[in-house]
């Protein structure tokens, strides 16, 4: 029986077992009431009724109120993200409360698309299906987000699977190979702060923020406007954590060419067979606003590095770095180093000069243009500065200056500070390393390049403890 007819049938009786004194009500003001009205067995009966059923029509009020508050109370947020980015709110029964478009791609889909009420897997099929027919999912953009947030892990866990399956459901009989990561997310302000700045949905502000932290030269800016897929892509790439998610399938990367092409696009600006590589590597990622392919390659004692635009095989950024650092960087070719001499025999020219036989080298360069190399050692309490021509090795000019001196907090030696900011890093093989005193602040500024990125710190010279520490991409 339904609530409605409950409710008037209770209304009836109540109404029919309350006794008819209208004309006792109608007397005047003035008029003596002495007639007393006796309370029969059969009143009292009816008496009992009009409590019992008032007390019935209060609790069935409160029971419907409960039962709706349930209903519309939701219990967890499922998000749905390819490009158009949309957001289910369900109750404990896994039904739609409300659904919302969180961008202007999720408004085409979901307009006059009625889901309240409906169970969050029809939902979730007919948002498949309809992103499928506007041309939203295909070969070229196959994959899928799908993010729960849920407080208990065991039915987050149990969301997550059913949804996959029912994606590979609805997209079994098209064309599509679908790659699905389905992910628990954590009611993280931050993360959620984000996703409101950015208008996008928590689930992928969650993936966005694993990969700025696998990759701290990422910012969630330039990342907020890359599709699912690109961003699924730089994910897998990167070998981004799974933790808290299950992935199914493989990103479609047939709008990009392959790393194959992108390796060959650079051997091919070098001008090197593949032949007398000894290390190549190749990683699709995201850098100014395009998807490009990081080559890295070494051949006889030059390494290289090329940035190929993934899409048209382009040659955006290249440099390469010699054995003895000598290094340059452009956009259209290279030319010759001129130096007679190497690096070490530059170093070594320096250091007998300075009468010196063992020094901490915290920097050497070699300047193209005036054909020479610039040298900075410590030794001792003194730091060395030479300039020394690449040509034959002679001394063009050379400075001394002490590093520590009385009433100084010094207890730190440079090659301390060195290797501080080396662990630090996890890099072993710095090139273009420099490191300096600041006496006023007794601290070291040690900045070096390594495998692509440039590395800062300031160190305590006192105590060796690291002030400062920054890391950013070598262009």
């Amino acid at each position: 029986m339904k609530n409605k007819e409950i409710l008037a049938r209770l209304s009836e009786e109540i109404r029919s077992a309350t006794p008819d004194i209208s004309d006792r009500l109608s007397l005047s003001p003035h008029e003596k009431r002495t007639e007393v009205i006796k309370m029969s067995k059969s009143n009292k009966i009816k008496k009992w009724i009009i409590g019992a059923s008032a007390a019935a029509v209060i609790a069935l009020a409160a029971g419907i109120g409960f039962a709706g508050n349930q209903y519309f109370s939701v219990a967890t947020v499922i998000g749905i993200d390819v490009n158009p980015s949309i957001e289910l709110r369900v109750n404990k029964n896994d039904t739609v409360v409300k659904a919302l478009a969180l961008n202007s791609d999720a408004e085409i889909i979901l307009d006059e698309m009625k889901l309240k009420g409906v169970d969050c897997d029809v939902a979730v099929n007919a948002l498949i299906g309809s992103m499928l027919r506007h041309g939203y999912i295909d070969e070229l953009k196959n994959s899928i987000l799908i993010s729960v947030d849920n407080p208990d892990a065991q039915k987050s866990a149990e969301l997550e699977e059913r949804l996959i399956n029912e994606i590979n459901s609805i997209l079994s009989g098209s064309s599509v190979e679908p790659a699905v990561m389905a992910q628990s997310v954590s009611d993280d302000a931050s993360i959620k702060s984000l996703a409101e700045q950015y208008g996008i949905s928590v689930g992928k502000a969650t993936l966005i923020q694993k990969i700025c932290n696998a990759d701290p030269t990422k910012t969630f800016e330039s990342l907020a406007g890359l599709s699912v897929n690109d961003l699924y892509l730089i994910a897998e790439t990167k070998s981004i954590s799974t933790e808290n998610s299950v992935t199914q399938g493989t990103p479609s990367s047939a709008s990009y060419i392959t790393a194959d092409e992108a390796e060959q696009a650079a051997l091919s600006h070098a001008g090197i067979s593949s032949s007398d590589v000894s290390y190549i590597t190749c990683e699709l990622d995201f850098d100014d606003g395009i998807m490009v392919y990081e080559v890295e390659f070494i051949s006889g004692n030059t390494e290289y590095e090329y940035d190929i635009n993934a899409i048209d095989k382009s040659v955006l950024k290249f440099s390469t770095e010699r054995a003895d650092n000598y290094s340059q960087s452009g956009q259209g070719g290279s030319s010759g180093n001129a130096a007679s001499i190497t690096e070490a025999e530059a170093q070594q020219a320096a250091f007998s000069h300075a009468g010196v036989s063992g020094a901490t080298v915290i920097k050497a360069e070699y300047d193209r243009d005036d054909n020479k190399y610039e040298i900075e050692f410590i030794a001792g309490n003194y730091k060395y500065e030479y300039e020394i021509s690449a040509a034959d090795g002679r001394v063009i000019e050379s400075e001394k200056e002490a590093v520590k001196s009385s009433g100084t907090a010094y207890s730190v030696s440079a090659d301390e500070a060195r290797q501080k900011a080396l662990s630090h890093a996890g890099v072993t093989d710095p090139y273009e390393f420099e490191i300096d005193y600041d006496r006023d602040d007794n601290k070291y500024e040690v900045e070096f390049k390594s495998g692509g990125y440039e590395y800062s710190y300031d160190i305590n010279a006192a105590t060796g403890e690291i002030l400062k520490s920054e890391k950013e991409r070598d262009d």
